[in-house]
């Protein structure tokens, strides 16, 4: 179900810390959910949603480092990217 799948995400870093800090792999790619939440039925026009999926689910929750530190998607590219700009930003001092 789609509460259950967001809620699951945006849990990804308690999770992976209930677990030990195992290896947490998600994969969103071009899932059903995305398509509920965007009207988008076709699963290959799915990329943005699980762009912003993986996105939300590497991102640092209340001290817990790499929610989740391995994603299984289909446009690795874009996925990869993203994830860049992203740790880029991340990391970027503020002047």
């Amino acid at each position: 179900d789609v509460d259950g799948n967001l809620s699951l995400i945006k849990g990804a870093g308690v999770i992976r810390a209930n677990c030990g800090n195992m290896p947490f792999l998600f994969g969103p790619s071009r899932k059903g959910f995305i398509g509920k939440v965007t009207g988008e039925t076709d699963p290959a026009e799915r990329d943005f949603g699980t762009i912003a999926a993986c996105l939300v689910s590497i991102e640092n929750k209340e001290e817990i480092r790499d929610a989740c530190n391995i994603l299984r998607v289909h446009n690795v590219k874009a996925v990869k990217q993203a994830v860049l700009t992203y740790e880029a930003i991340q990391k970027a001092k503020m002047e």
